[in-house]
This record gives C-alpha cells, structure tokens and sequence, in this order.
C-alpha cells in the first residue's frame, strides 16, 4: 500500500512540474481558462504560449519567453498556458492548439483575432520583434510641423494627447497606450520634434537632447495642456484615466503628476537594470556578452549605446514565409511508445512525439 506521504507527492508533482517550466524569477504569468478571459478583456497586446511541461520544445523555449518577457515588461504582458492541467484542455482545444509550443499573439485582446507565431526562431530576440512590430497602430503620425494644427482643428470636438518627440521612431510606449486607449475617448497623436521647432511654433521651449513632450488639449480647446508627470507607464495611465474621466481637473491632476516621486527599492533597480540589459541585448540579436550596460552608463553613452557600439539595425522584416517544413531548429528524436517501450502495455496511452519544431501527444490531441 502506499504510503499517505507518497499519495501526497504524486498529487502535486503536477503543479510543480508546470511550475518548472519557467524560471522562479521569471515575469512570464501563468494563466487558466478564467485568468485567461480576464487578460482578453483588457484589450491590450499580449503574447500566449500553450506549453505542456514534458515537451523538449517547450523546455528550450522557457528561458527565451522569459527574456523576452523581461524586455517587454510592463508595456507587453507574456503569458503561458499549461494545456496539460485538465481544466486547461478545453481552452486549450478553443485555441487551436495541434502541438506544443503554440505561440499566439493577441494584438488587441478579444477584440481582433488572434496571429500565430510562425516565425521559425524562438529567440528572445525574435519574440521580441514579432510582438512589437504588430501593435495596432492606434495613433495619427503628423509628418510635419504644418500638419499639427490641422489635426487639432479636425479633432477639436474631442479628448486629444500629443507627443513631441525627438526619437525617429515612434516609442513603444506610446504605441501601448493608444493601443489601451483606443475608443475610450482620447485620440492619440505623435510628431517628430528633433529640434524643438514644432515645440516653438506651438508656445514651448525647443528642450533638451532626448526630451519627449506630452501635451494634452481639452474638447473644443486649440490650446495645449502640457502634461508634467513621469514618462512612465502606470504615471501616464493614472493621468490618462483622468483626462478621460472628465470629472477631474486637470490643472490639479497635473500638479499631482508633477509632485509624484519614484523611488524604487533595491529589487525594483536591480529588475530595471536588468531590463535596460536585456532591451539592448534583444534589440541587437540577444548578444548579452557584448553590452557592458553599467559601463555604458558610468560613460554617459547608455542612451545611444547600440550606435556608440556599432552593433548595427534591428533584423529586418521576412518579406516571405519559410517553404512548408523548412525549420530553424535541429530536427528532434521522436520519443514514440514502440521506442522508448518496447512492450507497451494496450491500456497505456499514446506517448508524446517531438518533432522538428513543435511536441505533440496523440492522445490528446
């Protein structure tokens, strides 16, 4: 008879062996059919991967999900699903997975379908500009100065925030919060400022190298509200949120936006230079072992280091698929019942098969 003590262990090694697929400290957050509903209901980009914790694939993918999760952090949530848990597997089968790793992005929760990860790598670095290359673009682009004021004309009846930015490309960040903000109440605007020409001609100084402007214009106003808060995430959602909201004033939400300090603890810095790491090392192929980041910084070269360093531009965008069949990894052993038994039982089930680039279970599946 087995032993209480036994009985116990064998009911939760499940649990832990899920658990294992990714690191401890890893951001990546797994979700069940509830918490999975829930995260499409905040109509935001986010990436899922159905993993089954006996897949060799899914165990080689974990620690580059986690990287990537990390780079991403908290603008593009990475989730997970163990679709070997029961309560799982109808979700699961609702989703279409046929083989594990099944990588989807969601670019606007529920409300826009699904893409499949197709992309043959499973780098971080790869997952890391599949996501980010697909963020609905939710905002007007003014190309020129003169296109500002007509844009807040045509607008006038309505919520609108611009930013004045000096960087060539659009920030991720901005992308995220029009993508959040979209159809709530609040356009989005962005123009490239890299002189401070446009910051002028609309009643602000030029500013300094590097400096972002935030302005906000209030319905049937042509006038600008520039926005003094930190240039964060949860800062500029909090005063997003009321600005939408309408109740609030804005000259004290502001003020209370300005006053607002940040002071991270120990874990928090350690996470953010982590962060900034792992940014620069995905942006550049995942080559960790040539960022000297803390260097970077004492050097005062951390903001433009990937031009400082000559690691070059981010890979390019495939113009085409890959030939059916064609793959980036090593064909895998197949792990087959006859194999790795040689005299299986008939009531066992059919054992877990690994091929070139996805794991499957055909009694599952």
């Amino acid at each position: 008879m087995l032993s209480s003590r036994l009985l116990l262990s064998l009911v939760f090694v499940p649990a832990f062996v899920s658990a294992a697929v990714f690191p401890p400290d890893s951001l990546v957050k797994m979700l069940d059919a509830k918490s999975f509903k829930k995260a499409m209901k905040a109509n935001q980009t986010s990436l899922v991967a159905f993993v089954a914790p006996w897949c060799g694939h899914c165990q080689r993918l974990a620690p580059e999900y986690s990287r990537a999760a990390l780079g991403l952090h908290p603008l593009i949530p990475l989730y997970a699903v163990d679709c070997d848990q029961d309560k799982n597997k109808r979700l699961c089968s609702e989703q279409g997975v046929q083989g594990f790793p099944t990588i989807k992005l969601f670019p606007r929760g529920k409300e826009q379908n699904p893409m499949l990860y197709e992309g043959g790598e499973r780098t971080a670095s790869a997952l890391y500009y599949f996501v980010t290359r697909r963020v609905p673009v939710a905002y007007t682009k003014l190309y020129k100065t003169e296109d500002i004021v007509p844009w807040i004309e045509k607008t006038v009846d309505q919520k609108r925030t611009l930013l004045l930015t000096k960087d060539k490309k659009v920030p991720l960040l901005w992308k995220v919060l029009a993508n959040k903000y979209k159809g709530l109440g609040l356009e989005f605007g962005t123009h490239r400022d890299r002189k401070g020409k446009s910051s002028v001609e609309l009643g602000f100084e030029a500013g300094e190298k590097k400096e972002s402007k935030v302005l906000v214009y209030s319905p049937g106003s042509t006038k600008a509200f520039r926005y003094e808060g930190l240039n964060k995430f949860d800062s500029l959602s909090k005063f997003f949120d009321s600005v939408i909201d309408g109740t609030a004033d804005l000259t004290v939400a502001n003020e209370e936006a300005k006053a607002e300090e940040y002071e991270p603890t120990k874990e928090e810095l350690e996470i953010q230079r982590k962060q900034e790491a792992q940014r620069i090392a995905l942006l550049h192929g995942g080559y960790s072992d040539l960022i000297d980041f803390e260097q970077a910084i004492l050097d005062g070269t951390a903001e433009n280091y990937h031009d400082v360093n000559g690691f070059g531009s981010p890979p390019p965008l495939k113009k085409a698929k890959k030939a059916e069949g064609e793959s980036a990894e090593p064909p895998a052993e197949k792990t087959t019942a006859a194999s790795s038994t040689p005299t299986a039982e008939p009531e066992a089930s059919a054992a877990p098969t690994c091929e070139s680039h996805v794991c499957k279970n055909d009694a599952e599946l």
